[in-house]
């Protein structure tokens, strides 16, 4: 692996591991499969000039978030494995535990209020009301 593609890995994992601990910190815990679509999600969504939705909407709001990822179904496969990377990083460093299929946020003392994009906030509580078999489902048609 050359110097420059490792570089970049570690850009891609530091960065990842600052969008899920922002992730699992305001919404204390969630699901792995959940969490890797919207760390994918919020690292996208820094890259636009502006957001497609905001956050006043109410109607079918997780499905409008993810449509956000329509066509990049390549790109997000392979942000999986930095994803994963981090996630393991954060279990590994004691910040996050797993406790089956669900990630909980471990340092009570360090609260973290908001990542800076409420339409995603309210997805995620949304996303909450359904299982993670119908959320993957709802991602693979809609990505």
């Amino acid at each position: 692996m050359s110097t420059n593609t490792q570089k970049m890995e570690v850009l891609l994992i530091s960065k990842y591991c600052h969008i899920v601990i922002k992730i699992i910190g305001v919404h204390k815990n969630l699901s792995v499969n959940k969490t890797l679509f919207f760390a994918y999600l919020l690292n996208k969504s820094n890259f636009n000039y502006e957001n497609i939705y905001r956050s006043n909407t109410s109607v079918d709001i997780l499905l409008k978030c993810i449509s956000q990822i329509t066509g990049n179904y390549h790109d997000y496969c392979k942000s999986i494995e930095y994803i994963t990377k981090a996630i393991h990083l954060l279990i590994t460093n004691g910040q996050l535990i797993i406790n089956g299929n669900e990630l909980i946020y471990n340092n009570e003392q360090q609260a973290i209020l908001s990542y800076g994009n409420i339409f995603i906030e309210n997805a995620i509580n949304k996303c909450r009301d359904i299982s993670d078999r119908q959320f993957m489902k709802e991602v693979i048609s809609n990505v």
